[in-house]
């Protein structure tokens, strides 16, 4: 791993960080299918003008159409509508830890079915992490959500995270194994246009017409298509090509602490020790998943 994908990797966290913040402003007046559906659309218009005025992302599109169909659907358009399903009636400290086990199914189907082995040090980190995910989202984790809902209608909203983790999963490993010649930029044009295509009957059907929204919420929609789901899935399918998708993943163990950090500076909610000693363990653990050394920050780069 380099600089270069380190400074990639921690800018991306806080680009997808932004998504919760988004969230917190947008959903309660589009509705979580609309804003979800939307997300996409708007993420699918912004890649469009990076085919439109490049050849070479055209043809990397056209001749590898099907597989970035499937990209589109696994990493985009499946796990947004499932987790907006899942978000009206599983906390955010569930979601945080569902969301925590991305990286480890990353790095089972790459190991099982592409031969991609993982050191020890790595799945440890990952264990490590899952951990800090959970200390560090205790209060809401376990905060009454077993007293609110029963065990079966609480346990099929987890699946569909589950299952939106798994599309995340599975779109990391093809695009790292069958899409190694083509820009990052195309993937995520190609992925985004076609999941947008999808979405937009979705969009059109589920929008709160004859509802007022406000400026702030039309922002935050617009913002989270563009910066955290277009431009942040460039980053992500370069980090992807770079240092393979189980370590591109434990993005997801990270995403947790910049959110509550995000939440304390824009929104003024509570920082409590809990979440403090929760963030050491997730860097800790993820150090180890990345496989970093100290060294590397003393090396200079040729």
């Amino acid at each position: 791993m380099t600089k270069r994908d380190l400074i990639t990797f921690i800018t991306l966290s806080c680009m997808w960080s932004l998504s919760f913040i988004f969230y917190r402003v947008g959903v309660p007046e589009f509705g979580s299918l609309s804003f979800a559906s939307l997300r996409v659309v708007f993420a699918g218009f912004t890649m469009l003008i990076f085919v439109l005025f490049n050849t070479k992302n055209r043809r990397g599109i056209r001749e590898n159409l099907k597989t970035l169909a499937l990209v589109g659907l696994f990493s985009a358009a499946i796990p947004f509508v499932l987790f907006s399903f899942s978000a009206q009636s599983v906390n955010a400290g569930v979601l945080a830890v569902l969301n925590a086990s991305v990286p480890m199914m990353s790095g089972f189907i790459a190991s099982t079915f592409f031969n991609d082995k993982l050191a020890k040090k790595q799945i440890l980190g990952l264990v490590i992490g899952v951990i800090g995910v959970v200390i560090l989202m205790s209060e809401s984790l376990f905060g009454g959500q077993s007293a609110e809902l029963g065990i079966s209608s609480g346990l099929l909203p987890m699946g569909y995270a589950l299952f939106a983790c798994v599309g995340y999963a599975v779109g990391a490993n093809i695009t790292r194994n069958y899409l190694d010649d083509i820009s990052p930029i195309a993937i995520t044009s190609g992925s985004l246009i076609i999941a947008s295509v999808v979405m937009l009957p979705i969009a059109v059907v589920e929008f709160p017409y004859g509802k007022s929204i406000s400026l702030f919420a039309w922002v935050s929609v617009v913002c989270i298509g563009v910066f955290s789901t277009a431009i942040a899935l460039i980053f992500m399918n370069q980090l992807i090509k770079s240092i393979g998708p189980m370590r591109a993943t434990s993005i997801t163990l990270v995403i947790p602490i910049f959110a509550i950090i995000l939440g304390y500076w824009l929104l003024g909610e509570a920082l409590d020790l809990l979440a403090i000693i929760g963030s050491v363990v997730i860097l800790i653990g993820t150090y180890l998943s990345l496989n970093l050394s100290l060294t590397m920050f003393r090396k200079k780069t040729i």
